[in-house]
Order: C-alpha cells, then structure tokens, then sequence
C-alpha cells in the first residue's frame, strides 16, 4: 500500500520539462502577438485622424455653405482691417468670421465670438489625449505636433484656413 501513495504523490504535480516547454510557447506566441497589438495602436491613431480630418472637412462645407446662402462671395483683394465684419456668419456654434479669399471658417476668428477650428468640431484644448495648436491661420490636432527644429514632423491633422483658392485639411502621420 506504501507504494501505491508513493505513486500518487509524484503524479499531482509538472515536471522541469513540462514547465520550461510551456513557457517557450508562450514566448513563440508573445514574439508573434506583441508586434500585431503594436500596430493596433499606430492604426487607432490613424483612424483618429481620419476622423478629425473628416470633421473639418464637414466644417468648411457647412460654414461655406452657410456664407454663400447669406450672399457672401470671396473678394479678389482684401477688405482691409483685422476685424473683417463683413465676413462674419451666423451658425449654430455661433457668429464667426470666414476668411476673404475662400470663405472658410477662420482657424481663429478675430470678429464676433472669436470661434476657432477646435470648437467648430467640439475638441476642448484641455483634452489630455490630443495636443491643440491654434493661431489666426492653422489649427493643428493630434498625437505628436511639429516642433520648431521639427517642422512638418509628427502626428496629426493641419487645417490651413488662409489657402487660396481653397482652405485645406492635411495628415501628417510620419510619426504615428
């Protein structure tokens, strides 16, 4: 009887072998997994962008809409002053101004409310995932923004509200 415990207890538990083979399939599945769920990561940003980019583009085409229909049409030569009135629109964000040359929403208004790009497309600048970058020309959202030694690097989406003929909306996903 003796002999048939002591059976008992050296079958309940792995051996050095069993163990150290089973970890060396995890790490042949943790080598081939890692990189996929990597690359899951640089694709959310994309889509994010993606995303943001098709808002603003939504934007232009609602505000240059709006300004057409209250019979506004782009000037061949600047109106004069800093605060245009004249180029200024109501729309459901509130007054805002739209530039001379193409009638696109202002990335930062001077007239009226002061309405920039980001509350067009309801992105607060306190928002911890995105960094915010807005001046009277460009409003630039996204993961990583250009930096001065490192102009039109990074992550993110550039609105050009001053192009001519036509604002424009542009990725950089060089570091995504």
């Amino acid at each position: 009887m003796a002999s048939k415990q002591e059976h008992t207890d050296r079958s309940n538990g792995f051996t050095l072998i069993e163990l150290a083979l089973v970890i060396v399939i995890l790490g042949v599945l943790a080598a081939f997994a890692l990189p996929r769920f990597a690359s899951l990561s640089s694709d959310a940003r994309l889509a994010a962008l993606d995303s943001l980019a098709g808002t603003m583009k939504s934007t232009i085409g609602i505000v240059r809409s709006k300004a057409y229909a209250q019979g506004l049409s782009p000037a061949a030569s600047n109106p004069g002053g800093t605060r245009q009135t004249g180029y200024v629109i109501e729309t459901e964000a509130g007054r805002s101004e739209v530039d001379w040359r193409n009638l696109c929403p202002e990335s930062q208004a001077e007239a009226e409310d002061s309405l920039t790009m980001l509350d067009y497309i309801s992105v607060h600048a306190s928002d911890s995932s995105l960094q915010t970058s807005v001046d009277n020309r460009y409003t630039r959202v996204g993961f990583s923004l250009p930096s001065a030694s490192n102009p039109g690097q990074g992550c993110y989406v550039e609105y050009d509200s001053f192009g001519h003929p036509e604002c424009t909306v542009t990725q950089v996903i060089s570091e995504c």
